[in-house]
């Protein structure tokens, strides 16, 4: 039997910003430093005769280097807007069977999902959430889909997982479908028909940059840990340098090339990428911190996320819990919306620049580039490329 799959990587990514400033969101290191394109060519590729991803045509060199890597070709995201156009672009296929992912859905036990799927083709993967409200439920009747209900429903109930198993007819069903009210063509509308096949372990839509702590604590439970010489709980990854005394309580992601001390401080569920440095009197709990960031000072970095090559000054810190204790609030293409998370702070983009006694307000999100200079408390967000005076 010969199998294709089509991974979907074209999404803007516009509720992750700042971190999708400087690179696509399906690239972004979430899993751990691995990306979730990566997790998903790696996963695919032992039972794949080809596989396709789905990208936008300006960003082909963004992606080059993976795909050549696991062998996988580029069709591009054309004009026409909506998941359903986006597979149509990949086919046809001369295969039995189409894998198809969307690159931002995570799953914990990847391998053992694509297995049961296959076993039981033409299928989806349902996942079974407290609230469908603010996904597409599923409408099942004797095991398979009925329809899909955008948004219209709310209590528990199984959603739409992001990953099927198509027979090779799937494009000519494409090539029938009409506008959905937001005048995109979307995959949800050929889905009838399908067997459910419900997930085994966590699964997690990456849509927000605090979606990665979720991913962080899952990939934690399923990975093998080695012994932590500077406190409690388990180290992942590799060992950092360390200068002095530091104390680190696991589990907690080293990267190659880390670097503590004197006197720093990790707490349980950080991760710390390639060439991080975190200095003297320096703690970082519940963070992400990616690709040669640097914290070196009298900082405090709590429940973030800071992006690759970001400096923070000496005393800079930031606030991850309101006064009130009530559920951080942010602004998502202008809207204010919760988070869900009662502690979160600052969401910093890729090369920005923190001055020295900078105070982040709990959610606040620093652009790619941004400059907040000495002093002052970032109370909103700071665009893109902005040089922030007090």
């Amino acid at each position: 039997m010969k199998i294709a799959s089509v991974i979907l990587a074209a999404g803007k990514g516009e509720r992750m910003w700042p971190l999708t400033s400087t690179r696509p969101k399906p690239l972004l290191p979430v899993v751990l430093g691995e990306s979730l394109l990566e997790r998903w060519l790696r996963t695919l590729k032992p039972l794949s005769d080809e596989i396709i991803v789905v990208i936008k045509e300006e960003q082909r060199e963004h992606f080059r280097e993976l795909l050549n890597k696991y062998g996988a070709r580029a069709a591009f995201q054309p004009e026409t807007p909506g998941t359903g156009a986006a597979l149509a672009s990949a086919g046809p296929l001369e295969a039995d069977l189409i894998v198809v992912a969307y690159a931002d859905v995570y799953l914990q036990r990847p391998e053992e999902n694509l297995r049961r799927l296959l076993e039981n083709a033409p299928a989806l993967l349902a996942v079974e959430i407290d609230d469908v409200s603010q996904y597409g439920a599923l409408v099942v009747e004797g095991g398979v889909v009925a329809r899909v209900a955008e948004k219209e429903l709310s209590g528990p109930g199984l959603i739409n997982g992001g990953v099927y198993v198509f027979e090779r007819e799937i494009f000519e069903r494409l090539k029938s479908l009409k506008p959905s009210k937001r005048g995109e063509y979307e995959l949800t509308d050929v889905l009838e028909g399908l067997r459910t096949v419900r997930a085994v372990g966590g699964w997690k839509d990456v849509g927000r940059p605090w979606d990665v702590f979720d991913v962080v604590k899952m990939e934690f439970e399923v990975r093998e840990g080695f012994p932590n010489p500077w406190g409690p709980g388990k180290l992942y990854g590799n060992l950092p340098e360390v200068k002095g005394s530091v104390y680190v309580e696991g589990p907690v992601y080293f990267g190659k090339g880390v670097a503590l001390g004197p006197f720093s401080h990790i707490r349980e569920n950080a991760v710390l990428l390639e060439g991080v440095k975190v200095g003297a009197f320096t703690q970082v709990k519940g963070s992400v911190i990616m690709e040669h960031s640097r914290a070196p000072h009298l900082n405090y970095v709590g429940d973030s996320v800071i992006a690759e090559d970001v400096n923070l000054g000496a005393g800079s810190v930031t606030a991850n819990l309101r006064f009130d204790e009530k559920e951080v609030t942010v602004v998502l293409k202008g809207k204010r919306v919760g988070t869900g998370r009662r502690k979160l702070g600052a969401i910093i983009g890729g090369h920005a620049r923190i001055g020295i006694n900078v105070s982040m307000m709990p959610g606040v999100r620093i652009g790619a580039g941004a400059w907040v200079y000495p002093g002052c408390v970032v109370k909103s967000d700071v665009p893109d490329g902005a040089k922030m005076r007090c």
